[in-house]
């Protein structure tokens, strides 16, 4: 329970994000969800936070802001823009490598996850702050401007 206290603000996020998904206050479901949020606040010490704070910092709020309409705005304009390329067979496989400017693991994790969610590019792996990128690509361009929209649609939205 030292813990708990300590990891409030943890606990409490954890809680409401349940209530949020379940959106079932039966007594069951809301002892369920508080013993979970123990469980996982507990199991997250050493991993998320340590005694002297977070070890992960987040992206602040405005980013999130900017961030979350522009990836369903490119989430959106991809799917058209591939199903063209798809059925006029106007396209090919490519790897590209994209460097990205922050050593926050979070923010780098952000951005593999939208580049994955855009339809047409899969991160295949990600090092330190290089990410290795499968797309479905103009077979002129091979991935040339990529990295460079990457960059320029995500990345800078977190500076």
């Amino acid at each position: 329970m030292k813990l708990i206290k300590e990891n409030y603000k943890l606990f409490i996020l954890l809680y409401i994000f349940w209530i949020i998904l379940t959106m079932n206050f039966d007594f069951t479901n809301l002892v369920t969800g508080l013993i979970i949020s123990i469980i996982t606040t507990i199991g997250s010490n050493g991993i998320l936070y340590d005694e002297h704070g977070f070890k992960v910092k987040g992206p602040k709020l405005l980013s999130m802001v900017k961030f979350i309409p522009r990836l369903m705005f490119e989430i959106y304009m991809s799917s058209f823009s591939y199903i063209i390329r798809i059925i006029k067979k106007d396209c090919d496989p490519v790897f590209v490598d994209v460097k990205l400017n922050t050593n926050n693991l979070l923010i780098i994790t952000i951005i593999s996850n939208a580049i994955t969610l855009t339809p047409g590019t899969i991160t295949i792996n990600t090092d330190k702050n290089k990410l290795i990128v499968l797309s479905i690509d103009d077979p002129e361009k091979k991935g040339k401007d990529l990295a460079e929209e990457i960059i320029e649609k995500y990345e800078k939205i977190f500076k």
